[in-house]
């Protein structure tokens, strides 16, 4: 029900969390087992326990816990898939997301702070909040911390290398299976976003757009994403291949460009103003290049607020890449 076999010894798991959202995870069996990502708080009772089953496993049988990033939706069932597996499993996250992997408050203040500056109405900023903290779970840590280039060796010709791409977060990492072409790419590469009209989402636009050239240059067969993002073709897939993946990550180029040349053209056009009003006139811009569904509480489009002042922070420095 929950379980897709992607190809030999990669497993694709469907987790719905939050009634809202849906995150993917994978599992990958060699001599050892490992999953990429853990869902949210209260994924591993809910979902991980009835797909592994599908696939013969138990949570004990998991070794090691592979994060791309500390959100919530990611790895906020570390704390309790742990436990399930008998304390056995190790959390690996990168030195850059341990703040957020070791406190949910500092997790809600990495989401809430852009809602803050701009300007999103009280009730909004506390919604927000008590979403992190209702699917963050309990801050497990990490047992192993992961650095650039490293190598994982699973076992059975599984050999995974860490790299890290920030941006979404500034410890976000890709598990590169180079030998079979293969990225499991969490949230790093987003398309136009994960759900129509929402937008990507990230907080460093300039560190998000160099991640992008350093994943395209890869040349991957198989990208295995954290969401079904939409963009590069018409199905909006969780793994996509070939041509597919290749127009993804073009098309996830694409909308950061775009966004970015808005941006700095709203900033030039208001010098003066606030972070708000310079990022509304960019979604005026925006309006005629990438599909945008606002929030009738805040005006802007699901989750964007805190890209478009992304890319706004990197035009006023002028530190963008491209």
């Amino acid at each position: 029900m929950f379980v897709e076999e992607v190809q030999a010894r990669v497993y694709r798991i469907r987790t719905p969390f939050d009634k809202t959202g849906t995150v993917f995870l994978y599992v990958l069996k060699g001599d050892r087992v490992a999953l990429i990502d853990t869902g949210a708080s209260d994924s591993p009772e809910t979902v991980l326990v009835p797909a592994l089953a599908e696939i013969g496993l138990g949570l004990s049988d998991i070794d090691l816990i592979l994060n791309t990033h500390a959100h919530l939706d990611h790895s906020g069932g570390n704390a309790d898939t742990k436990r399930r597996s008998g304390g056995r499993v190790r959390i690996h996250v990168h030195a850059q997301d341990l703040p957020m992997a070791t406190s949910n408050e500092v997790q809600v203040e990495f989401h809430c702070a852009p809602l803050r500056t701009l300007e999103f109405p009280a009730e909004v900023i506390a919604q927000r909040a008590r979403h992190v903290r209702d699917n963050a779970g309990e801050p497990a840590g990490a047992d192993a911390v992961l650095v650039d280039g490293e190598r994982i060796d699973l076992g059975r010709g599984v050999r995974l290398t860490v790299v890290h791409v920030p941006g979404h977060t500034p410890g976000h990492v890709a598990y590169h299976w180079e030998a079979e072409g293969v990225l499991f790419t969490g949230d790093a590469i987003q398309g136009q976003g994960a759900r129509p009209g929402s937008y990507p989402y990230y907080f460093d636009a300039s560190s998000y757009r160099r991640s992008l050239t350093r994943m395209a240059d890869l040349g991957v067969r198989t990208l295995c994403l954290g969401h079904a993002y939409h963009g590069g073709s018409l199905c909006n897939l969780p793994t996509r291949t070939g041509t597919d993946a290749a127009a993804l990550v073009q098309a996830s180029m694409a909308a950061a460009d775009t966004i970015h040349r808005a941006a700095r053209q709203a900033l030039r056009q208001y010098p003066g103003g606030s972070r708000r009003e310079i990022a509304q006139a960019a979604l005026e811009e925006l309006l005629y290049e990438i599909p945008q569904l606002r929030m009738r509480q805040t005006g802007f489009p699901l989750l964007g607020g805190p890209t478009l002042l992304a890319h706004i922070d990197a035009a006023a420095a002028g530190a963008y890449p491209h």
